[in-house]
């Protein structure tokens, strides 16, 4: 009977669609999800959980060995879907465990057909089987991303804005945060270094395995070292400390003001939103510090600066992430004014002389003030929030004062924790907090390509 009724509320529901009326079929999601700077970054039809990797990695071959199980849900019905990998030998991918049609295109797109389409708000899992030896990618600002050598014969992969490409499969865009598993093999001798917790590594027949987990994370802020590291282990109140050290670095000096740091940040920023942090030290020099989540990657050239500015990122920049490449000075230029009160507080740096002197500087350059701190372009998305985005925020902090201000520096980050935001969120924020119309100074200062007024410059 119960069959009968099902296929009379079929004949009901096709009666009821009209003669000619078609069901939708599925389609294939799209091959980006639209950054106005990189509009194939990313794909459509699904978000991800979680990210599985299993990597299996030779120093002296060069050569990556790897599986990615990658859980996720659909959004809409599919045909087919894509993830974002760069270079590499894909061997299988498998969906729901039977084995889908690929192809690859583009720059970076592997183009997964499964056995059969894929139904709306399924919960799916993609296994990729892949090999080779990745290559890192270049930016105009920030220098090599991804998947790079080092002066010791190891390896180090980060950067943005595109780095997890180089090495896995991966919806690539900061929109789409997810778990994160890495599990590494490496030869006795070598270890390997990631984002959040690590397990006691275990050696056996010659290869250490190591495994670490880590909360939701944005692609452009995983980063994974291999190499012969050294490690320094603390505790800093309830955060645990884990800090690696690849032969010929000199950080141990800036690791051992990390406890430090992280007190003055939660004093300005609230509790810190992760269970561990730390730091990977280089031997070479970089052209840009990674505020990678829970463990930013520092160059020889890192100063105390940089650490503060790398860890200040892990609310400004991890815990909220960019929403659009564009956007950069969201998160970027404020996570590096923390480094000017960090000077202003440890080191009684009179930060509106400095600032003054850094305007005068400056006054008549017209390239300084041309760059655009809201959309500044492709390729030029770090390009000024070091210096021009730090004057920005300094002469804001004077227009809406030091409570609204210290108000803006913890509360933005904290109630947008886990969630992304751009540039016209944090305007609406600033004015409501701010309790005043701030369109011409902001204007002013990330629109325009002229120097502000000096109403603007020196607001009272």
């Amino acid at each position: 009977m119960r069959k009968i009724g099902l296929a009379l509320g079929a004949v009901a529901t096709t009666l009821a669609l009209g003669a000619g009326t078609a069901l939708a079929a599925p389609e294939p999601g799209k091959d980006g999800v639209g950054d106005p700077y990189y509009p194939t970054d990313g794909n459509g039809g699904y978000d991800v959980s979680k990210y599985d990797l299993n990597l299996s990695y030779n120093p002296g071959s060069k050569l990556l060995d790897a599986t990615a199980k990658i859980t996720a849900k659909t959004t809409q019905e599919l045909s087919r879907f894509n993830l974002d990998l760069r270079g590499l030998t894909v061997r299988s991918v498998k969906v729901n465990g039977q084995a889908a049609k690929f192809t690859r295109t583009g720059e970076h797109e592997l183009v997964i057909t499964p056995a059969a389409p894929l139904a709306k708000d399924a919960e799916i899992t993609v296994e990729v089987s892949y090999c080779g030896r990745p290559e890192p990618v270049r930016h105009p600002v920030t220098g090599l991303g991804g998947w790079r050598g080092t002066p010791s014969g190891g390896v180090i992969a980060a950067g943005a804005p595109h780095s997890a490409s180089t090495w896995f499969p991966v919806n690539d865009t900061p929109m789409d945060k997810a778990e994160l598993s890495i599990t590494t093999s490496v030869p006795e001798g070598w270890q390997s270094v990631a984002n959040g917790t690590r397990s006691k590594p275990v050696t056996q027949n010659g290869r250490t395995t190591t495994t670490w987990t880590s909360d939701p994370v944005a692609p452009h802020l995983i980063a994974l070292g291999i190499d012969r590291y050294t490690f320094q282990e603390s505790t800093v109140d309830s955060t645990s400390v884990l800090s690696a050290f690849a032969p010929g670095s000199n950080g141990k000096p800036l690791a051992d003001k990390l406890p430090e740091v992280l007190k003055f940040l939660n004093s300005k920023l609230g509790d810190y939103h992760f269970g561990t942090v730390g730091t990977i030290h280089l031997a070479d020099s970089q052209p840009y510090q990674v505020g990678a989540q829970t463990r930013p990657v520092l160059g020889r050239n890192a100063d105390l600066k940089a650490l503060v500015r790398t860890l200040a990122a892990q609310w400004w920049g991890a815990s909220m992430s960019v929403e659009n490449w564009s956007d950069t000075c969201t998160h970027e230029c404020f996570a590096n004014y923390l480094g000017w009160m960090w000077a202003e507080a440890k080191e009684g740096k009179d930060l509106d002389a400095e600032y003054r002197k850094a305007v005068d500087a400056v006054r008549g350059n017209g390239a300084f003030w041309a760059r655009k701190l809201a959309d500044p372009g492709k390729g030029k998305e770090f390009s000024a929030i070091y210096d021009k985005g730090a004057l920005f925020v300094h002469a804001l902090r004077r227009k809406i004062g030091e409570r609204a201000f210290n108000t803006v520096l913890s509360n933005f980050p904290t109630i947008n924790q886990g969630w992304n935001q751009g540039w016209h969120d944090l305007e609406l924020y600033l004015e409501a907090e701010a309790q005043m119309d701030l369109k011409e100074f902001l204007d002013a200062w990330s629109h325009s390509t002229t120097i502000p007024a000096d109403k603007h410059l020196f607001p009272a």
